[in-house]
């Protein structure tokens, strides 16, 4: 037992996608991407990992950059949606405080004004599959505006980290990303294989083990316009191993919504 709990890396993952499967149960994923605003090859690379592993994505899209050619280019795409990802992609917060463009300084109602123009920017641009949800940019939102959310009319708040469903208010799903093979300090660089495989690893064994709540999909956030060679092989092979014979289960936050049952 000392040598199983001491593995890391995909051995590790394998060990644990086996205690699932010795459970009788099969774990669900989801995928998020962020930062979209146009066609780019970046793009392409990625919709076409999304369709060769079957496996749904979800663009966070900056709407005051959404390109007029993105919405032609996601139209034959059945498993691409859309979330908002804020309105500019700006940071509001001052000097020594996180970035984030709906954090706790500035002023709700300035807040709420971007968000309810960026929803109806990304209704002008007619993307198919767009759904009622805010993927805040830097997964920073303040709490005063996670309150707001249901009264200008989304259905659910994507951000990082296991969710806070006690901190959600009625009538707001929460389903949040908790892999990022990305590290972000001094620019962006992959993580490291045996680093990212222990987010996936963390997650999973604290659902298993009711440490996290068990109905939250694990999510994997990727961002196509900063990923380097490395960061598209490890996505690549993480997908390969989670859609292979004793992986998991890929589904939308469509499926979610029309179920109602993200915060069961």
């Amino acid at each position: 037992m000392a040598l199983e709990a001491d593995l890391t890396g995909w051995a590790a993952l394998e060990r644990e996608l086996s205690l699932w499967k010795q459970a009788g149960e099969i774990p669900t994923f989801w995928w998020r991407d962020d930062d979209t605003q146009g066609p780019t090859a970046a793009l392409d690379q990625l919709i076409g990992l999304s369709d060769r592993f079957g496996a749904p994505l979800h663009l966070a899209a900056v709407p005051k950059g959404v390109e007029p050619a993105l919405a032609a280019r996601l139209e034959p795409c059945d498993q691409v949606f859309v979330v908002q990802h804020g309105f500019a992609h700006i940071n509001h917060e001052p000097k020594g405080k996180r970035a984030s463009e709906i954090g706790e300084s500035r002023d709700l109602p300035l807040q709420i004004a971007d968000l309810r123009a960026g929803w109806e920017m990304l209704l002008a641009a007619e993307l198919p599959n767009l759904l009622p949800i805010v993927a805040p940019p830097w997964n920073r939102i303040g709490p005063r505006t996670v309150q707001a959310l249901p009264q200008v009319g989304y259905k659910m708040l994507t951000a990082f980290d296991p969710r806070l469903s006690a901190k959600t208010p009625e009538g707001l799903l929460q389903v949040n990303c908790h892999i990022d093979p990305v590290r972000w300090k001094e620019g962006a660089a992959f993580r490291g294989t045996d680093k990212t495989l222990q987010q996936v690893v963390s997650h999973l064994a604290a659902r298993r083990t009711g440490q996290a709540d068990r109905q939250e999909p694990t999510g994997l956030l990727t961002h196509h316009l900063q990923t380097d060679t490395a960061t598209w092989d490890f996505v690549e092979a993480l997908l390969d191993r989670l859609t292979g014979e004793g992986g998991g289960a890929w589904i939308t936050l469509a499926s979610l919504l029309k179920q109602g049952q993200a915060n069961g």
